[in-house]
Order: C-alpha cells, then structure tokens, then sequence
C-alpha cells in the first residue's frame, strides 16, 4: 500500500469519529450550522498559521488558479450545508448513504476530467463501497427516515462532495501547494457560512470550558487533519480510487458509536463494513498490479 492510499484511509477514520464531537455539541446547543463555522473556520486558523511559519509565499495563488480556489472553498460549503439540510428532511443514516454516492460521481468526473482509466476491478471495488456503506447505515433495516427533500439534498451533497474531491485533485496538479489549497478553501468556505447564518450559531461554544474543548476536537480531529491528509494524498492518488477508500468513514462512525455510545451493528451493518474493507483490499491490488508490470 502507497503512502498516499495510507493518507487517505486515515483520512477517511479521522472524519468517521466528527459523531464524538457533533453529539455532545448538539445536546448544549450548538447546530449543525454552528459546527459548520466553527469547523471550517478553525481549519483555516490552523492551515493559515502553519503556511506563515511555513513560507507565507506559499499562500499564492496564481491568477490561472485563482477561479479553482474560489470554485473548491464554494464546494467544500455547499455539500457540507447540503449534507446538514438532507438530515435535516430525513435522518444521519440516509444522508451519510446518500453522501456516499460521492465515488461514483468521482470516478465519472475523473473520466473526463483526468482521463482516469475505469476498470472491472475498480467496478466491483466501488459497488462494494456503495452496498457496504448503505449496510452500515441501516438504511435497509428501517433505521432511517426519506423524504423527497431529504433525497435531493443527500445527492447533491454526493455530487458536490465528489467536486471537493476532483477539484482538490485539479489544483494538486496544477502544481498549487497543499497548504494554500485548505487555506483558502477552508476561508472561503466560513465567509459563505457566516453570510448564510451570522455568527450566532458559533456562540455556545465560548458558554463553557468543556464546549471549547469540543469544538478544539472537532476542528483538530475531524477537520484539520483529514482535510490535510486527503488533500495529501490526492497528490499521488487518483481521485476516482481515493473517493472509494474513503468511504471507510460510515465505518469508523458505526466502530466508534459502538465504543462511546454501545451502539452494536447489526448484522447487515457487519456484512457492510467487510464489503468497504473489501472494496479497499480490491483497489490497492490494482496497485499492486500495475507496480509488478
């Protein structure tokens, strides 16, 4: 396994355990709004202040680069507010299913976009993602609620998280530095959330220590460093295959709300995680392969 796959799938466990910090945000007041600026706001924090002790030339932005950067911090809101408003109609389980119809989208786009090859294997590798990620959610066992709102929302966070990932993979090779990618995407993407909501969603975070502490672990864990890592590992990965091994997060949440909450997977949830592990197993042989050749 490269070193890129091996950033991405760490990516894809970081963003799988947000549920640990969501929860206890919701239950003191913060919503799903308010954890939208205080996440992407800390990460452009966090980004900026390493790029400045970096190499502040490192924030430039070529003028041919400068419609993608404004394009990526604009995707990353809105599948992120898409995704919120399909909980929103339904419920976690279906949003996070219809989320993750994101790989199919990235490996249509990355078929005009990249001319990335579309194999049988990587075929049965995204159709195990797809089934095993709807196991997981409960979606078939009546664990979740659907509405026609719900759906809309839940695909189009699919397709625009399937742009976040082409288009991080676009600036990659455009030679634009990792850094510079997240700062100013991750700024973008606050602006347009306080302008959608203001500032008030963020207020309950400064009510007590122990909420600034939630939200220094959501920002941290399940913001900076995946952002950081999937970015990272797009340089050297197609996005096709590392939308697919992300797709380990629906698992990691359901390991991780069995260790906090005891929230036990069902059977089909069992059979869903071992088909995305599948689906991983199954694309890192691709890359075994081509190295062999």
């Amino acid at each position: 396994m490269k070193k890129y796959d091996v950033f991405i799938l760490l990516a894809g466990c970081a963003w799988g355990v947000i549920g640990l910090f969501t929860r206890q945000l919701s239950a003191v007041g913060v919503t799903s709004a308010g954890v939208l600026i205080i996440r992407s706001g800390g990460c452009a924090v966090l980004f900026a202040a390493w790029a400045l002790l970096k190499d502040p030339k490192c924030l430039r932005v070529g003028r041919r680069d400068i419609w993608l950067i404004l394009l990526f911090g604009l995707v990353t809101f809105f599948f992120t507010y898409c995704y919120y408003q399909s909980i929103a109609y339904g419920s976690l389980s279906a949003a996070c299913t219809l989320m993750y119809s994101a790989p199919v989208f990235v490996m249509v786009m990355s078929l005009f976009v990249f001319g990335e090859r579309f194999s049988r294997r990587k075929l049965m590798a995204l159709l195990c993602a797809v089934v095993g990620c709807t196991l997981v959610s409960g979606v078939l066992e009546g664990d979740s609620t659907l509405s026609a709102a719900g759906v809309i929302y839940g695909l189009l966070a699919g397709i625009g998280y399937a742009a976040y990932s082409v288009c991080i993979k676009a600036l990659s090779n455009r030679g634009c530095d990792t850094l510079c990618i997240n700062v100013w995407g991750w700024l973008i993407c606050t602006v347009a959330g306080i302008a959608v909501w203001g500032l008030g969603p963020a207020a309950p975070m400064l009510e007590s220590g122990k909420n600034a502490l939630l939200c220094l672990g959501l920002i941290v864990i399940s913001g900076f460093l995946p952002a950081l890592l999937y970015s990272m590992g797009l340089r050297g990965e197609e996005a096709g295959k590392g939308a697919v091994m992300a797709s380990v997060e629906p698992v990691v949440a359901s390991l991780a709300g069995f260790i906090a909450f005891g929230e036990a997977p069902s059977p089909l949830g069992i059979v869903g995680i071992i088909l995305v592990l599948a689906a991983v197993v199954l694309l890192n042989l691709i890359g075994k392969k081509k190295t062999k050749a």
